[in-house]
């Protein structure tokens, strides 16, 4: 049986999550109430922020671009602190995705999990994220536009820092398909608008999390013998940086 991150039930915030009490190394679990995974706060309630701080939240990491925080800026509050972490280029991130959806209709959102493993600018994010969850540790939330791609990929990272099963974080990543908005994001509303009829972009992919894009992923991370080595081999959280994520975000199993 499978164990995955639990809902947090919130009122306007879709796909909010906590990882805590996943199996983690050594026998132990991710430490409750520490690493949280959403959709964008833009539609935040007062309760929900509330939630959030009860919660303890204390760090929101927006893994959108410039154009997407633009569009949909999040609800937060004045105590927390925010650090941008856009893992696709903010130059380049637009029109690439036109030319994706044109020339790759039906395997866009796949073709991105091996550019979030693969691009300098991805990598050079996913290292700021870790050192920061180093720096100071605490209550952190991350987050996309959906809570699906970038943040499926973040928590995947994570997790497998950690020490949780790759069974784990598989089913984990496909836990999205019970709390996601099925609502197209913005970014696509606005290009559907100007493709030709020609091009039949496969909606699908992009409101569900597929087994096929993890599978990506994972392709994507295997000169590196799996997420952990990428962890450590190409985003450089060495055993000693390791073992000090996993001496806070990880706590012994309750009696």
């Amino acid at each position: 049986m499978a164990h995955v991150s639990q809902l947090v039930a919130l009122e306007e915030v879709h796909n909010c999550r906590d990882l805590g009490g996943m199996p983690a190394a050594d026998g132990r679990v991710i430490r409750p109430h520490a690493l949280l995974r959403s959709a964008n706060l833009h539609r935040a309630s007062v309760r929900d922020l509330a939630t959030l701080r009860d919660m303890g939240l204390e760090h929101v990491l927006d893994l959108r671009t410039q154009q997407e925080r633009d569009a949909e800026r999040d609800r937060l509050l004045v105590s927390w602190s925010v650090t941008k972490l856009p893992i696709f280029d903010e130059a380049s991130a637009f029109p690439l995705q036109w030319r994706g959806i044109v020339e790759h209709p039906g395997t866009f959102i796949m073709d991105l999990y091996t550019v979030m493993i693969t691009s300098q600018t991805a990598v050079d994010q996913w290292t700021r994220m870790f050192q920061l969850l180093l720096d100071e540790p605490g209550c952190y939330l991350w987050h996309c536009t959906q809570g699906k791609d970038r943040t499926g990929v973040a928590a995947a990272l994570i997790e497998a820092a950690l020490g949780a099963s790759p069974d784990d974080i598989r089913a984990d990543y496909l836990e999205t398909n019970k709390y996601m908005s099925s609502e197209l994001p913005a970014s696509l509303k606005r290009a559907r608008k100007y493709l030709a009829p020609a091009v039949k972009v496969d909606l699908h992919q992009f409101v569900t999390a597929e087994p096929r894009d993890f599978d990506a992923m994972m392709a994507a991370a295997e000169p590196y013998g799996g997420l952990l080595g990428f962890v450590q081999d190409r985003l450089g959280v060495d055993d000693s940086k390791l073992a000090q994520l996993r001496d806070y975000y990880t706590v012994p199993v309750a009696d």
